[in-house]
């Protein structure tokens, strides 16, 4: 029999007809390991009724940083093309990329970064995204990673929240970086990738440097100190900072590396040229967004695969490097699914090589992933869907890879552990129940940044994040997406704030009260919607509420959901916003 099968077949009777079992095997497992039980295992753990184990056994969790462990990896396969430009055809080699990120690392010392002190990259996908990435963090540096579409205001607020020193983006962003360093004054250099800028140092100029101060050595502790900072809502209030540690990141590149739970395979170790084995992605989805960062650049890199880089989403520059690169699998979002399926112009032999299609940030609907896979002429092709979170280092859940249900986001990872809750009780629920989803595991950030308060609202005592999604479990362990308590607004897999855009229409002088929710779109999945109470003898129209916020925020932030006005906001005798009151509004003016 299959291993991979074997495995299935087991954990599903294990999961479907002895869950007390699998618990007790876990808890004794983690108190033998420990010498006691441990924060995965504590003692209300004990008393909890359904929760729900990997089937998987648990993966191998290295004690590297990131830079170390891709030095380490690098070093198998040298000659191998690690990044390429789609558009320029700009590339470097593994080896090439190792050696950039001990230059710039040292460059950074040079002009007197120190560890602790955080860079900021306002960058689109690019070949030097990896290496200003590992470069700074080589040197202890933690990295926060800014949507560069985001006006002056956002990255602002961003970059004073995280006490950014040094900033790197590119050269058409240098006048919006100029006016966002006025209003940061912790911003003590501005580097460009590129021509060399007034005010800027260059890239280029500091990828020359000999690299001798790049300190191998330097006392980085992966599982406390922060890699990478990017910023996320959480379940509800305006963006927070997300401390992800090296451990956070590595192991959740273990968890998805782990056997059986993904077709992806490392290339093999080898002095010779191995692209005929290299795996190969096209990188659309952003690398500043978690699910780009890790799932995407990171992991690609741990497997040595090629990784062909596009600033942006446009039509033909997509088409183009799928044709020319012929990828092994595509990470991509339920709208590029659609766009790609209705396609008349696909060259369908460049798809030969392509095993995967991993969705992620909403849910995929049946009828879309069927029409993509028939247009290809694979039925063998895997569509996986996972499901995960900036707290959670990317991913919690994916699809198995035999007998998994589309419409699905999977199940847990290795060494992740699952419950679905009560919210009234705090009960834990079993298979067919609805609840708020916890989860638990190695990949769960360290905290939000200087915010103690959201982090205890998040995380609580006994480590389980609460994710602010309501789900539910079938017998098979696999999980559906039924709602989301949480306030965040989804738009083409991007998080909008209620809070942010409440924060910018409560400006507007005719304005008296607000509330903004997301509004459902068959496209975007969501868009934001305000509702608006005018105050008494100002005037204000619809038209000019949407241009007010759309010059103040990014694309993706903008209200096309539109704006409609009510006489009060719906809210609790204690002031609390009921946002399922605004629900059942939008569904009464969709049905009038």
């Amino acid at each position: 029999m299959n291993p991979i099968v074997h495995r299935l077949t087991i954990g599903t009777i294990i999961n479907k007809h002895l869950p007390k079992l699998n618990q007790v095997h876990h808890q004794f497992k983690s108190f033998v390991t420990t010498g006691g039980i441990n924060a995965t295992s504590s003692s209300s753990t004990l008393d909890n009724k359904h929760i729900v184990y990997s089937r998987h056994a648990d993966c191998h969790l290295h004690n590297q940083t990131a830079v170390q462990r891709f030095f380490e990896r690098a070093s198998l396969w040298p000659n191998l093309t690690a990044l390429e430009c789609g558009l320029t055809g700009r590339k470097y080699s593994y080896d090439k990329v190792r050696e950039l990120i001990r230059r710039l690392g040292s460059a950074l010392v040079r002009m007197g970064f120190k560890k602790g002190q955080v860079l900021g990259m306002v960058l689109p996908n690019l070949p030097e995204f990896p290496i200003v990435l590992l470069g700074a963090a080589g040197i202890g540096m933690p990295v926060t990673t800014v949507n560069p579409v985001y006006t002056v205001e956002e990255i602002a607020r961003q970059l004073r929240n995280s006490n950014t020193t040094a900033v790197v983006t590119i050269p058409q962003l240098t006048g919006t970086l100029r006016q966002v360093a006025q209003l940061c004054p912790e911003i003590r250099r501005l580097i460009v990738v590129g021509n060399p800028e007034k005010g800027f140092a260059s890239l280029g100029e500091m990828l020359q440097d000999p690299g001798d101060l790049f300190d191998d050595n330097i006392e980085i502790n992966p599982s406390e100190d922060t890699f990478v900072l990017p910023y996320s809502s959480g379940t509800t209030g305006l963006p927070k900072g997300v401390m992800l540690t090296n451990s956070n990141v590595s192991a959740n590149i273990q968890q998805t590396e782990h056997p059986g739970t993904m077709k992806v395979s490392s290339c093999p170790a080898t002095p010779r040229d191995a692209s005929d084995s290299q795996e190969v992605f096209v990188c659309v989805l952003p690398f500043f967004h978690i699910y780009g960062l890790v799932s995407l650049m990171l992991t690609g890199l741990d497997h040595g695969a090629k990784l062909v880089t596009l600033p942006r989403f446009e039509s033909e520059s997509f088409l183009k490097s799928v044709h020319q690169h012929r990828p092994t699998m595509l990470q991509l979002v339920p709208p590029l699914v659609s766009y790609l399926s209705a396609r008349p112009d696909l060259k369908l032999d460049s798809f030969h090589r392509l095993h995967t299609i991993i969705i992620g940030a909403a849910p995929l609907g049946p009828l879309v992933a069927n029409k993509l896979i028939g247009r290809l002429g694979k039925p063998d092709l895997l569509m996986q869907e996972g499901y995960g979170m900036t707290e959670t280092s990317s991913v919690t859940h994916l699809s198995p890879i035999v007998n998994n249900q589309i419409g699905s986001f999977g199940e847990p990872l290795s060494r992740t552990q699952v419950k679905v809750v009560d919210v009234d009780t705090g009960e834990s629920l079993g298979p067919g129940q609805h609840g708020e989803m916890c989860v638990r595991g190695p990949q769960v950030m360290k905290g939000y940044y200087k915010n103690e308060k959201a982090t205890k609202e998040t995380i609580d005592s006994d480590g389980w994040l609460h994710t602010g999604d309501m789900v539910y479990y079938n017998e098979q362990n696999q999980f559906f997406i039924v709602d989301r308590l949480k306030e965040l607004i989804k738009v083409k897999g991007f998080q909008v704030s209620p809070s942010e855009l409440e924060d910018v229409l409560r400006r507007i002088p005719g304005v008296s009260d607000v509330a903004v929710i997301g509004v459902p779109d068959e496209i975007a999945g969501e868009l934001p919607r305000a509702y608006v109470v005018k105050k008494k003898g100002i005037t204000v129209t619809k038209e000019e509420i949407v241009e007010f916020v759309d010059v103040k925020v990014a694309p993706h932030k903008k209200l096309m959901g539109g704006v409609v006005f009510l006489d009060a906001i719906p809210k609790t005798n204690t002031g609390k916003l009921l946002r399922r009151e605004l629900k059942n509004i939008t569904n009464s003016l969709s049905q009038g």
